[in-house]
């Protein structure tokens, strides 16, 4: 194994730990995970496979093997774009049903002190007399 490979496989195993502890620690929630785990995976994978760059690069029609890494991430930074604005737009709706319904309470508690304080008045009318 190379000094090259060594290093990129050791700071794969840092990444993919770094997240897995994340995770345990619930810093990280599961679903946002999975795409990096799967990630450093694939990267303790390349680095233990020696010609494996080679070998994508050839099946992409990419001449120059290191070039393959780029698209590689690339295509993970998209992928990672996409799950995100994803679960944006959830949230998003999410927020607005909250909102709405915060509103409705407001509302309903208002109403409701606004029907005490008219009927406080009315009895302490009643009871003047």
């Amino acid at each position: 194994m190379s000094r090259v490979q060594f290093v990129v496989l050791l700071i794969s195993i840092l990444v993919t730990g770094f997240i897995i502890e994340q995770v345990r620690r619930r810093r990280l929630a599961v679903e946002y995970s999975l795409i990096w785990i799967v990630a450093g995976l694939g990267m303790i994978i390349l680095s233990l496979w020696k010609n494996g760059i080679e070998y994508l690069a050839d099946i992409m029609g990419i001449y120059y093997a290191p070039s393959a890494i780029f698209v590689i991430f690339g295509i993970l930074v998209f992928v990672l774009c996409v799950h995100f604005s994803l679960e944006i737009s959830r949230l998003s709706s999410a927020n607005r049903v909250l909102i709405q319904r915060i509103a409705l309470l407001e509302d309903d508690l208002k109403n409701l002190e606004e029907d005490t304080a008219g009927q406080e008045s009315k009895s302490e009318k009643v009871n003047l007399y």
